[in-house]
C-alpha cells in the first residue's frame, strides 16, 4: 500500500487521475506546487493501486497509522477487546485488511444472533389458495387449474442482506479472511 501524507504533494503520476475524477476534488487542493490531500484521511484506489492518506503527525509511518486507527476507534466508538488488539499486533496487515477483519467479525457476531428478515409481498399462479385471491389477475394470467394469489412471505431476501452480501463479495477480492466466507454462506 502506498502512503500519501496529508498536506504534502502527491506523486506526479497520480495528478491526471485526481484531475479527471471530479468526485475526488473536494478532498484535494490544487496549488502551484502540485496537488495535496486536504484535511481528510482514508483510502483511495487508483489504477489497481491502493493509497492510504494518513495524517502527518510524526515522521514514523507506524505511529501515523496507529494514530489514524486510534482516531477512527475514538470517533466511531468501536469496541476492541484486548484479544483483537493482540491478534492485530501479532500479524502484519494493511489498514484496509484490518477494517475488513473488523467488519467481518462484527457482522458474523450479528448474524449468529439472527439474520434480518422481513415480509415481502409476492404474487403467483398457484395450485392452491395462499393469501389473497385476486380475481382480476386470475383472468389476465389464466392457467388451467391455477389461481392467482397475493401473499406475504417472511424472507431473508431484502436490501440490507443484499448490501452485506455485495460488500462481502467486494472485500473477498482484497482479503482471504475466513469470516468473510462464513458470512457469505449464511447470507447466500
Amino acid at each position: 500500500m502506498n502512503i500519501l501524507y496529508e498536506n504534502q504533494n502527491i506523486p506526479k503520476e497520480l495528478e491526471p487521475h485526481i484531475q479527471k475524477q471530479t468526485a475526488l476534488h473536494p478532498y484535494f487542493e490544487l496549488s502551484f506546487s502540485g496537488i495535496k490531500p486536504k484535511n481528510y484521511c482514508g483510502f483511495l484506489s487508483i489504477a489497481d493501486q491502493s493509497y492510504f492518506i494518513t495524517p502527518k503527525i510524526a515522521n514514523d509511518q507506524t505511529q501515523n497509522l496507529n494514530t489514524f486507527i486510534y482516531m477512527l476507534i475514538y470517533a466511531y466508538d468501536i469496541k476492541l477487546s484486548n484479544e483483537d488488539l493482540l491478534n492485530v499486533a501479532n500479524q502484519e496487515y494493511t489498514i484496509f485488511e484490518l477494517f475488513i477483519r473488523l467488519f467481518s467479525d462484527t457482522l458474523l457476531n450479528e448474524l449468529k444472533r439472527g439474520v434480518f428478515k422481513q415480509y415481502i409481498t409476492l404474487g403467483e399462479n398457484l395450485k392452491r389458495l395462499r393469501g389473497k385471491y385476486l380475481i382480476e389477475k386470475n383472468f389476465m394470467n389464466f392457467h388451467h387449474q391455477n389461481i392467482y394469489c397475493e401473499f406475504d412471505e417472511f424472507s431473508m431476501d431484502n436490501e440490507l442482506n443484499r448490501f452485506f452480501l455485495f460488500a462481502i463479495r467486494m472485500f473477498k477480492k482484497y482479503s482471504h479472511y475466513p469470516n468473510l466466507s462464513r458470512c457469505e454462506m449464511i447470507l447466500d
